[in-house]
């Protein structure tokens, strides 16, 4: 996952013989690559299986990293991109015994182009900033979206590889999206998101709902309240949320409840291919894979342009581009409400 240019140094340390061979210093953290660090191989090999093994590590390589063809390795070890923990190149005929020790590749993005897309910064704190996602781009590289991710693009596009998120929004979603600069800024604003400490608003289109709502589908465990007394004057919507192994949705299952989200409508409407939609304010309280989706689609009003729940003229999932005549996912982070953990201040983050 890489461009493919060399490293701009190697280390002057040669690949350790043995054990007594490897520096006792820490290896220093290996320099990124077109905002993409390298990734461990053979992490799962042990010492002793590692002494154990013969032949060379392009050999190795090719029987246990099946995503990889052989001449795909003989690139990767050509362009350079394999190298040990201090950064020193290894090539094709390395003993596979190298294993022993931290062994790493800079991959190569399939999607990896010139023209990646610019992420629109919307505010700048100390050491941490907020940028406007836009939709069908992946918050971090994954499967066969690597290079055009957010991650990678705002990297190249501010010059700095410790840039990460702090959360995540699906491909299809668009808005805020919080960004750490340091290294040492990651666990405390990645907290901040998993303890719930944030309350983040969308800007969601669907039908109507009637004023008493009532689960729709064969989805089971779904609990609805309206006008709660902790949030007057909203829809309250409880129910256990499970993702479904190697596929992309979500489900409702009965059980613990492990996902809560309250929504109301404004007065806004949006009319799409001839039709009214409301628009609704949506505070989720936790952040399950597809909540806010999914629970549109339990009360009978699936998100418009969502193609995995049904949604009102939406393209066929899978589409890197919404193809002409279709809508995309109506669904946008509009708010973020936090107390910054390094000034103890609140911060209220808001898109127009």
């Amino acid at each position: 996952m890489s461009s493919s240019s060399a490293p701009a140094g190697s280390s002057p340390c040669a690949a350790p013989a043995g054990a007594q061979g490897w520096p006792r210093r820490r290896p220093p953290r290996l320099p990124d690559r077109g905002g993409l660090h390298p990734v461990r191989v053979g992490k799962r090999v042990n010492v002793k299986q590692a002494r154990a093994l013969e032949g060379t590590l392009a050999q190795w390589m090719e029987a246990h990293i099946p995503r990889l063809t052989r001449v795909e390795i003989d690139e990767a070890f050509a362009r350079g991109d394999v190298c040990d923990a201090w950064g020193a190149i290894l090539d094709a005929s390395t003993p596979a015994r190298i294993l022993e020790w931290p062994v790493y590749m800079y991959w190569a993005a399939a999607d990896d182009t010139a023209d990646l897309p610019h992420i629109p910064v919307v505010y700048r704190g100390d050491g941490w900033l907020v940028v406007n996602k836009p939709k069908g781009l992946a918050t971090q590289p994954r499967g066969s979206y690597v290079a055009r991710t957010v991650t990678v693009a705002l990297r190249r596009q501010e010059n700095n590889a410790n840039l990460s998120p702090a959360h995540r929004l699906d491909r299809a979603t668009s808005g805020l999206l919080l960004f750490t600069e340091r290294p040492e800024l990651r666990r405390p604003y990645q907290e901040l998101f998993a303890q719930r400490k944030v309350r983040k608003v969308y800007r969601a289109v669907a039908v109507a709902l009637p004023d008493t709502p009532i689960v729709g589908g064969s989805d089971e465990g779904v609990a609805v309240s309206v006008d709660p007394p902790e949030m007057p004057g909203w829809i309250k919507v409880e129910s256990r949320i499970e993702k479904v192994e190697r596929v992309m949705v979500s489900r409702i299952v009965p059980g613990e409840v492990n996902a809560l989200t309250y929504l109301r409508a404004t007065r806004e409407r949006v009319s799409v291919r001839g039709r009214e939609f409301t628009v609704y304010e949506v505070s989720p309280h936790h952040g399950r894979t597809h909540q806010i989706r999914l629970h549109f689609a339990a009360l009978g009003a699936p998100l418009v342009g969502d193609p995995l729940y049904g949604g009102f003229n939406a393209a066929p999932y899978g589409e890197d581009q919404v193809p002409e005549g279709a809508s995309p996912l109506h669904l946008e982070a509009v708010r973020l409400e936090f107390t910054d953990p390094q000034t103890g201040e609140d911060v209220c983050i808001s898109l127009p």
